[in-house]
């Protein structure tokens, strides 16, 4: 029996944690992408309130996993300070000549986000979660490539860099759950879990 058809799936939620930039952050990434969109370029661009940077993907669970999900986002949370991350240049994976995503990474903020996640990954595996399929890597995918035969190259390096770089603290690490729609994903906040706030 396939996932689709058990029962219980009606029951299940599709859970992925991330770090949302603020809405003037998230703005200013969309604008970015709106100056590689071309008629007919085959990407599915992603909604500015939908802009993130995503630390691990989960899947679907049920409550008791959801529950664990939050716990670990509680425990890695608490073991960073806030820190400062500024908006990076455009990239594409798994490369410019044949991509698959195109995304703007951290220009700052980059190493202190993957500590994060470096920290996430180790609560949720100690909660009984398997191991991500692949590294984690500061992106903010701006649109995926529906048809990845095109080359971006010339595009992502003529793509002007903000100035100044928009800028903005990370201070929570959200869990999110993601609903599947043909207008696009529908994100709902289930938890957040603060960063270690240091009293001195």
């Amino acid at each position: 029996m396939d996932s689709k058809s058990r029962p219980q799936d009606a029951d299940r939620l599709r859970l992925f944690l991330a770090v949302f930039p603020p809405a003037e952050v998230r703005r200013a990434a969309h604008a970015a992408g709106e100056r590689l969109r071309a008629p007919g370029d085959g990407v599915s661009w992603v909604r500015p309130d939908n802009l993130h940077y995503t630390l691990r993907f989960i899947g679907d669970v049920g409550e008791d996993g959801a529950r664990r999900v939050a716990e670990a986002a509680a425990e890695a949370a608490a073991s960073h300070a806030p820190f400062e991350a500024e908006l990076g240049g455009p990239g594409a994976f798994p490369n410019a000549k044949r991509p698959r995503a195109i995304w703007l990474g951290l220009a700052s903020g980059g190493p202190q986000l993957e500590a994060l996640a470096r920290d996430l990954e180790a609560a949720l595996r100690r909660r009984g979660f398997d191991k991500a399929d692949k590294p984690f890597s500061a992106h903010l995918t701006l649109g995926r490539v529906r048809d990845p035969r095109g080359d971006w190259t010339e595009r992502l390096a003529a793509l002007p860099v903000p100035d100044p770089r928009p800028r903005f603290r990370v201070d929570r690490l959200l869990v999110v759950q993601s609903q599947l729609n043909p207008k696009g994903s529908i994100y709902t906040v289930r938890s957040e879990a603060m960063l270690r706030i240091d009293s001195g």
